[in-house]
């Protein structure tokens, strides 16, 4: 039986000298992130010390970064990530691409909300305005409008004309061009977007994603792509992030992290399934292959076998 209070203890003794990185691992990893939520409540209450403070003082390297990441609720948590993209010199696009394309317009919508409580009146937009150029931040301050439709059932002629107008934009002007995609890939719900790429692959024997591939470029392509894959199949895409995480040499443990916590309590199973048909291993090996200690034990019982 949860006990938040036992647990709070626990963890207090573990980051006590000596340390018992074991017993971290087997509360945080075992833990929904509202029980997590309530161990914090526990820990201050009892000691009077925020629980994060404390393990970023004990715990070191990828894996404090991991157990902290585990008790920042889901909204704080993407908040924390878009302001780590884009402080100081410098913006992690692939950052701001992998959350804004893939949340809810609920979701968004709280983001922008909580965003200014936690880092002194910061407003979201006006962070992604003065960080991103040209026709990516076009698409991002689009998506941070969240009014992407809440259609299940699509018109079938209207996503007839848009498939059209979405192939008839590649002959117009740049402007046109993106203003077409744009609206399509920002306004149009999952169904309706799913139609509309059916629809364009019977009639011209091409992929959406083929299109963005070869009417964009840079950013432009990686989020245009990222909103349909994400759209579609998310987790797919989030497989696909992954396996970007760990591919070649060296690992991106922020995305790994990243996707792992944000993912936990959503569609971590078919993740796994998709790893495993896309890339011809389970993530479980992955992981116990790509990284060491106690980052990998905690990542591992995260994802469970």
């Amino acid at each position: 039986m949860f006990d938040p209070i036992k647990d709070s203890l626990d963890i207090k003794e573990a980051i006590t000298k000596p340390k018992n990185m074991n017993s971290i691992i087997k509360i945080v990893a075992h833990r929904s992130n509202e029980q997590r939520q309530e161990i914090l409540r526990a820990y201050f209450n009892k000691y009077q010390r925020r629980l994060t403070d404390d393990l970023r003082n004990e715990l070191s390297g990828n894996f404090r970064e991991a157990v902290i990441a585990l008790f920042f609720s889901p909204i704080d948590y993407d908040c924390y990530q878009l302001y780590s993209a884009m402080k100081g010199l410098g913006t992690n696009e692939d950052t701001l691409i992998e959350i804004l394309a893939t949340r809810s317009n609920q979701r968004i919508n709280l983001i922008k909300q909580r965003y200014p409580e936690l880092y002194k009146n910061r407003s979201l937009i006006d962070d992604v305005k003065s960080d991103t150029s040209g026709f990516f931040r076009v698409i991002l301050l689009k998506l941070l409008e969240a009014n992407r439709a809440n259609n299940p059932y699509p018109d079938e002629q209207d996503c007839n004309n848009c498939a059209k107008a979405l192939y008839d934009a590649s002959k117009l002007k740049k402007d046109k061009l993106q203003e077409t995609y744009v609206y399509m890939f920002t306004q149009k719900s999952r169904e309706e977007l799913a139609l509309i790429a059916k629809i364009y692959y019977q009639w011209y024997s091409k992929t959406l994603f083929e299109a963005i591939e070869s009417l964009f470029s840079g950013d432009s392509k990686k989020v245009l792509k990222a909103i349909i894959y994400a759209l579609l199949s998310p987790s797919e895409y989030f497989a696909y992030r992954i396996h970007k995480a760990v591919k070649g040499l060296g690992t991106n443990d922020t995305i790994l992290i990243r996707v792992l916590v944000s993912r936990d309590e959503i569609d971590i199973e078919r993740i796994k399934r998709y790893y495993k048909q896309l890339y011809g291993k389970d993530l479980y090996t992955t992981i116990k292959d790509d990284i060491s200690g106690d980052y990998k034990a905690l990542l591992l019982e995260l994802i469970g076998i």
